[in-house]
């Protein structure tokens, strides 16, 4: 029987080997201060800012900053146990080709489940020790609608009636702000850690503006005492699944209910905008910068806006796996030309090198050992669409530059979405908070041959480029109704030469 991942079977683990070699172990001591609390621990905060707050603790830097996590949704509940049962101790395995390497990340101290009831998780927030709250909790845990908080949204109603229990994430983090401001504290820290441009601007929106509805005051008080740095965050970390957890499981030996597998590629920068301190998080790789939007720019274009661009290619060619579709010639090279669109519109950045991290994202995107799926990339596309193909889309259209290979991206998702209306089984698979409307919207596009009214709802352009953004769009889908996405591609690669 595998001993389980606790901290009682820390001293055995070196007995327990992973291609000839121990996973590292956490050598500092557990009795950290929760000063950092997390909304949302998933896989990705596992992989990303519980590791570099690990990194610096096993430095001896760490000065006590541990971690306690807080779930918010009913889902969350498998983790609160799981890290309950192991001390908060987690494997974490960096892969890449016949590379595997083992860390036991130590950095989280405890778990709330504010599921049913948030009286806790609000009142760790609003603990004089506590200095940070940081959010993974996906675009849709902001509750925005158009930018702006949706005051009709289930969870912000429940807020509004009931504010001292909170469902949502901004009202988690108002209620706990009035808790401190009622005590005589000051603010903490808001930190979001979610890949959505001007993360902590919109964070800092949906928190004021649900403060103003509940008390005008405490929004004040907010907007002039708490701190929202933006950050830019980056590491490809696929969802771990029952059947590969029990493979590593046996390769090492030991049983870890939540092991999370990633990429060796780690990057993270952020607004140096505190308000009661931080760990040193820079002697660990950590960027202090204050031109965050401009790396969101190269990041969110060129990776999430490039996984949206291969994904639905990939699945309408019949792939499901990501190398496997990044080793099919046809779209490796769209890949490197949609890149070198989106590549054009970025201004230089210093100590960047563009061609370089074009090389390095194909590289990654072809990195077998994760296991990366195509539909992981393809789903919650109406919230990765408008932050990734958009923007630049816009930039080249402002410069009067050809959308070719951003249209057809565009045309891709509409004719993959139509395909999903007839598909029932790959329709059920395929996850969107919107998944039925957005269906519908692209059935319509394709049935009339004109995508204006899809992109209207979907990607809205300012009225000055709307007309040419929707005749791209347009030209590009007729094309792909017209050779099939296979024979559009090449043609496409066939006139970029």
């Amino acid at each position: 029987m595998k001993p389980l991942l606790r901290n009682e079977s820390l001293g055995h683990l070196g007995e327990h080997l992973v291609d000839g070699r121990p996973a590292e172990l956490p050598t500092y001591a557990r009795h950290l201060r929760k000063r950092i609390c997390h909304i949302g621990v998933g896989a990705f905060h596992r992989a990303h800012q519980a590791l570099y707050l690990h990194r610096l603790l096993q430095q001896g830097d760490g000065e006590g900053w541990g971690l306690c996590g807080i779930g918010l949704r009913a889902a969350d509940r498998a983790m609160h146990e799981a890290l309950r049962d192991q001390n908060g101790l987690y494997s974490l395995w960096e892969l890449e080709g016949s590379s595997r390497r083992v860390t036991v990340v130590g950095s989280i101290m405890d778990h709330v489940d504010a599921s049913a009831d948030s009286s806790a998780a609000v009142a760790l927030m609003a603990d004089p020790d506590t200095h940070i709250v940081s959010l993974t909790v996906t675009e849709a845990g902001y509750c925005l609608r158009g930018g702006a908080l949706d005051l009709a949204q289930p969870d912000i109603v429940h807020d509004l009636a009931h504010p001292a229990q909170p469902r949502s994430a901004p009202g988690l983090l108002v209620a706990a702000l009035a808790a401190r401001r009622a005590g005589g504290l000051g603010a903490f820290t808001a930190m979001s850690c979610d890949n959505i441009i001007e993360n902590g601007h919109r964070l800092c929106g949906a928190v004021l503006a649900l403060a103003r509805q509940l008390d005008p005051a405490l929004a004040q008080w907010i907007e002039a005492e708490a701190r929202f740095p933006c950050s830019m965050v980056d590491r490809i970390t696929p969802a771990t699944d029952m059947a590969r957890r029990e493979r590593l499981c046996e390769d090492w030996g030991v049983d870890d209910r939540i092991p999370v597998i990633c990429e060796p590629w780690l990057q993270w920068i952020m607004q140096d905008h505190f308000v009661a301190g931080r760990p040193a998080l820079e002697r660990v790789g950590v960027v202090f910068s204050d031109e965050v939007t401009r790396y969101e720019d190269m990041k969110v274009g060129l990776l999430n806006g490039g996984h949206s661009a291969i994904s639905h290619l990939g699945l309408l060619l019949g792939h499901e796996a990501v190398h496997h579709a990044l080793a099919d010639p046809l779209i490796h090279h769209w890949h490197a030309g949609y890149m070198r669109e989106v590549t054009a519109t970025l201004a230089a950045l210093p100590g960047v090198d563009y061609a370089g991290y074009e090389d390095a994202l194909a590289r990654r995107f072809s990195n077998a050992a994760i296991e990366d799926r195509l539909l992981r990339l393809a789903m919650d596309s109406s919230t990765k669409f408008p932050q990734g193909l958009l923007p630049p889309a816009l930039r080249r259209l402002e410069a009067g530059l050809p959308i070719d290979h951003l249209a057809t991206a565009i045309a891709l998702w509409i004719v993959y979405l139509d395909g999903l209306s007839r598909d029932e089984a790959a329709g059920l698979a395929y996850v969107d908070h919107d998944r039925e409307g957005l269906i519908a919207q692209a059935r319509a596009a394709v049935a009339s041959g004109n995508p204006a009214s899809f992109l209207a709802a979907r990607l809205p352009m300012p009225e000055a480029g709307a007309a040419r953004f929707a005749g791209a769009v347009q030209q590009q889908l007729a094309s792909l109704r017209r050779l099939g996405p296979k024979a559009h591609v090449q043609a496409l690669a066939a006139q970029s030469r």
